[in-house]
């Protein structure tokens, strides 16, 4: 029944790969003989499709991880601050790159993310280790995220015209800013990111038995609580760096799989929180393409309009 419906979820996926690339806002075939549609779909739509696919997967895989280190089912990048972190990094970036113009290309911006979300990721790890991984975790994230707020309101208030709008148009979230090199520095760095994430599940699973049972089963716990905690810092920190604070991906879709696909295999859960992320990132780009309105939505808002109603869903269901 598993396979089954993991089977299911991937032929969704595909289909809405192939929407997505070649039928929104009209349909492209990679066969015609018009130039100009053949490179709208090589060079724009193609890399878009792509991005979201990589994006949604690194942030589902990441809040799982997340979830599951912390044992609450609402952590999730953005809401822990790790997204905020990450956010406030590329702001200093992009806003400081009038002043230094070097700073301002991909590379950077995907390190300033990394940099950013790792550091608030440690911050939680500290806390977590001295108050534990309760609803104190939850309030910490939700105060990191103010504080990075209200530091990136400075770095507004001092931005030139320029830089604050395309800040502003980053913030928003997209899929279609990823090309070239840099399209294949951030699918090459997520994919490593979740094969690394796939590698150490099973002293995951472990040492949610217990530190003393992790340990006679030869689990370093403070080893494997870093690493996962770096490898979750490259996934939302880069998807972050070069999409945009995309909220509730991270939070609800390993919800979701819990309630899909009942099982304690985490490297089955890892790879179906993977598929199912990158299906929302898909339907969120696809609604953000359609034009429903007239004008295009941004991804952010697309993606909060799909996981907030289930995240409130979340808590109302929650007894305590």
């Amino acid at each position: 029944m598993q396979v089954y419906r993991l089977s299911i979820a991937f032929f969704g996926l595909i289909t809405l790969l192939t929407i997505s690339a070649f039928a929104i806002p009209e349909w492209i075939s990679p066969f015609q003989p018009d130039g100009i549609k053949v490179d709208l779909l090589w060079n724009y739509r193609l890399p878009k499709t792509i991005t979201a696919l990589f994006a949604g997967a690194s942030l589902s895989v990441s809040g799982f991880i997340l979830q599951q280190l912390y044992k609450n089912n609402l952590a999730g990048p953005y809401i822990l601050g790790v997204s905020s972190g990450a956010s406030l990094a590329v702001g200093m970036l992009i806003i400081g790159s009038h002043y230094f113009p070097f700073l301002n290309h991909g590379f950077g911006i995907s390190l300033a993310g990394f940099i950013g979300a790792t550091a608030i990721l440690l911050l939680v790890m500290l806390v977590s280790s001295r108050f534990g991984s309760g609803a104190i975790i939850l309030l910490f994230g939700v105060i990191i995220g103010q504080i990075t707020s209200a530091l990136q309101g400075l770095l507004n208030y001092m931005a030139v015209p320029g830089d604050l709008k395309n800040f502003t148009l980053w913030s928003m979230g997209s899929f279609s800013q990823v090309i070239e090199f840099d399209l294949l520095f951030f699918g090459v760095s997520s994919l490593l990111g979740i094969i690394w994430a796939w590698l150490i599940m099973p002293q995951l699973s472990a040492m949610l038995l217990g530190d003393e049972v992790a340990h006679s089963l030869g689990v370093n716990t403070k080893s494997i609580s870093l690493q996962l905690l770096i490898c979750t810092g490259i996934l939302s920190g880069i998807a972050t760096a070069y999409c945009g604070p995309i909220a509730f991906i991270g939070m609800a879709i390993p919800n979701v799989s819990r309630m899909l696909f009942k099982t304690v295999n985490f490297r089955f859960m890892l790879l179906v929180n993977g598929v199912l992320g990158a299906a929302m990132a898909l339907i969120s780009d696809i609604i953000s393409s359609s034009e429903i309105f007239g004008f295009n939505i941004p991804v952010n808002v697309c993606t909060a309009l799909i996981g907030g109603p289930f995240i409130i869903y979340i808590l109302l269901k929650r007894k305590q």
